[in-house]
């Protein structure tokens, strides 16, 4: 089982923009309020390919692994956690047959993140800078799905077996002289 995903992903769209703070007139204001940066990136996937596997040799060809035949029109299920494929849409093949189902036939979920970075240099002396610099990575901690079970004869195949990460925020002080 596995995904090849990063093989075959039909649409990517990437979307990422800078946005600076504006200098102030006044001097307090310019003090706190001035030199900020935020550059925003969102990026959603369309699945990637999959392809549904049995380790067996159910085709008593010493062929291994082997992919099943595929019985209904959709290999889907509602496209849930629980319920990704549908397993009662594959079955093993006959002996002495190789299974229908071709290579990498089966799209994986898509998926989306949302990151953002904050970063301010504060200029010390005339060649002396702090830059300090705050990411987060999901910034909304949203659930996404990751890892589709695709082993035929597991107990959870066509279920979303691993998720995505969760939110990771990072953050940087750097002295540059």
């Amino acid at each position: 089982s596995g995904e090849d995903g990063a093989k075959d992903r039909r649409q990517i769209f990437n979307l990422s923009a800078t946005a600076a703070s504006p200098q102030f007139a006044g001097s307090k204001l310019r003090m706190l309020g001035a030199g900020w940066q935020v550059a925003p990136i969102v990026r959603i996937l369309s699945g990637g390919t999959v392809n549904v596997e049995n380790p067996t040799d159910p085709g008593l060809i010493y062929v291994r692994p082997q992919r099943p035949n595929l019985l209904l029109a959709s290999p889907y299920g509602d496209r849930s956690v629980k319920n990704f494929l549908n397993p009662n849409a594959f079955a093993a093949p006959l002996p002495g047959t190789l299974g229908n189902l071709g290579h990498a036939a089966i799209r994986g979920p898509g998926t989306w993140q949302f990151d953002v970075a904050l970063s301010r240099n504060f200029k010390v002396r005339e060649t002396q800078r702090v830059e300090f610099r705050a990411e987060a990575f999901n910034l909304t901690n949203s659930f996404r799905m990751d890892t589709l079970d695709s082993n035929s004869t597991s107990s959870t195949f066509g279920q979303i077996i691993a998720a995505r990460d969760p939110r990771i925020m990072q953050f940087a002080l750097k002295y540059v002289f």
